[in-house]
């Protein structure tokens, strides 16, 4: 499904924007659960390691590439940055099930 804002500028300042908390279960999840979200950039960390994201089709162990995270008050790696047109359109895998992603989004 194509966004308001893709093939748009993304050197204006914003209109707004939001944050998300998003939970992988039973190791894979969708971008704000499957639901559209359109934006323009996205920053993405993890509340643990070992989680990985794509863009555009599931996640597994072995694609993707690997987020940052947020170890109680340690940072290991930074905030992935990434210019996308809907949220949603984020993939995401983890060994484990229950892990967060935190996502600030810039309408």
């Amino acid at each position: 499904m194509a966004s308001k804002y893709e093939n748009s500028s993304v050197d204006r300042v914003p209109a707004g924007g939001g944050s998300i908390r998003m939970t992988i279960a039973s190791n894979v999840a969708q971008g704000n659960g499957g639901t559209s979200l359109p934006c323009k950039r996205v920053w993405l960390i993890a509340d643990k390691k070992e989680v990985r994201v794509t863009i555009g089709t599931a996640c597994t162990a072995t694609t993707g590439i690997p987020l940052g995270y947020i170890d109680g008050s340690s940072y290991a790696g930074e905030y992935l940055m990434l210019e996308i047109a809907d949220v949603s359109s984020l993939y995401f895998y983890c060994g484990s099930d229950g892990r967060n992603i935190d996502c600030l989004y810039r309408e």
